[in-house]
């Protein structure tokens, strides 16, 4: 029987803050244009337009991941000394310049040098959100702001290839790239309105690095964490770019049946996550993670033997349901270890190991499709989520009161 935990009183505060729907806004828009050019737009684009291969793409979806990546710990670091405004109007420029790269240069070399300046433009997102919003919102209340970030995420991730197909997509990328550059400048001038003012206790002299370590060093749910937040995020950029690919191009899907399958996943999680962030504020994260990650685990490995439309939107289904459990009970549970005077630079160290699984699983997955199989990707991240869940049985049962 479920024990709750007194009652968090965080959700009024955080959903009634100007600065909180600011920053959605800005999660919103930013992963609608990542999202409709990952899944939807630069698959066709580079395969049909420019010509060229899945392993080029993987590694240009590689360098937009190491952009966000590689700067996340510095984006983390400038949050804590200098507020909110200035490290996201400064990557938000950067995103643009990316986005104005893909949409009027030509040619492989740029395609990259545009994917790396989105990412890396990109860095201090989810830095911002996270600390910003789980601040406004304090340690009882982390799992409905974690579902609220995630909810605009996954809006934005989900309607971006949606309209992007009906705009266009790589078939008619002009129109395409111009909504996507528009929606990117619409985000730096939310940006621009974010506080300026430094937002935490970061102590005198100390540098990203030594930031990193210490908050690193302070993680009471111990040293196996750290590959769990890697294989959580592996398993999903094993996916990033083979998706489409897959539905189109092995299933046989109209872009219009591709669209209507990302909407029932979309929908799916969109009518659990906020249900289980309020949840594990009150109950903890155990009882949603135990069954969201062999259930995510099952149904990613399942795609690879859909044999038609019915077993696909099942499986699709499945996925969905499995990652709503999974996501906001998971960040919930990273919340509470985060200290309160370096909020920044914790965050910004955390998503930097979760991002190392979106760098290592595009490349390891275009290499996957091309060598292998079209069907290995899929397994392969089945298999990393099975490890987490191996890993999480050891975190989730040590007497650790944090991980309950």
């Amino acid at each position: 029987m479920l024990k709750a935990r007194p009652r968090a009183f965080g959700g009024r505060k955080t959903f009634g803050n100007a600065f909180v729907w600011k920053l959605l806004f800005i999660m919103f828009s930013i992963e609608f244009v990542k999202g409709a050019l990952l899944v939807s737009l630069l698959p066709i684009h580079f395969s049909r337009s420019l010509g060229l291969s899945a392993y080029v793409l993987g590694w240009a979806f590689a360098l937009q991941y190491v952009g966000d990546n590689a700067f996340r710990i510095p984006a983390g670091w400038m949050i804590d000394r200098w507020g909110y405004r200035l490290p996201m109007a400064g990557g938000l420029s950067m995103s643009l310049a990316g986005v104005a790269a893909l949409a009027w240069m030509d040619g492989g070399g740029w395609m990259l040098l545009g994917c790396f300046l989105l990412g890396a433009g990109t860095a201090p997102l989810w830095p911002c959100v996270v600390a910003g919003a789980t601040g406004v919102s304090g340690v009882t209340a982390s799992g409905r702001a974690m579902s609220a970030i995630y909810i605009a995420s996954f809006v934005g991730t989900g309607s971006g290839p949606v309209a992007i197909n009906y705009v266009g997509g790589g078939e008619a990328p002009g129109m395409s790239f111009l909504l996507c550059l528009g929606l990117t400048a619409a985000a730096l001038v939310a940006g621009l309105l974010l506080p300026g003012r430094a937002t935490g206790g970061r102590p005198a002299g100390e540098s990203p690095p030594a930031g990193m370590l210490s908050t690193l060093r302070g993680v009471r749910g111990g040293t196996l964490l750290f590959p769990a937040m890697f294989l959580q995020t592996l398993a999903l950029g094993l996916l990033t770019p083979v998706v489409t690919l897959y539905a189109r191009e092995d299933l046989g899907l109209r872009p219009s049946e591709f669209s209507l399958l990302l909407l029932t996943g979309g929908g799916a999680s969109l009518l659990l996550l906020l249900l289980v962030g309020r949840l594990s504020d009150a109950y903890g994260t155990r009882p949603f993670l135990l069954p969201g990650i062999p259930l995510a685990a099952a149904s990613t490995a399942g795609f690879a033997f859909v044999a038609n439309r019915t077993q696909l939107f099942l499986a699709v289904v499945a996925v969905a349901i499995g990652y709503a459990l999974l996501i906001p009970a998971w960040n919930a549970l990273l919340a509470r270890e985060i200290p309160k005077e370096r909020r920044g630079a914790a965050w910004g160290a955390f998503l930097a190991i979760e991002g190392s699984g979106f760098v290592v699983g595009p490349i390891l997955s275009g290499w996957m499709w091309e060598n292998a199989s079209h069907r290995a990707p899929f397994l392969a991240s089945g298999a990393a989520l099975g490890a987490l869940f191996v890993l999480y049985l050891f975190i989730s049962f040590r007497k650790t009161d944090v991980l309950r």
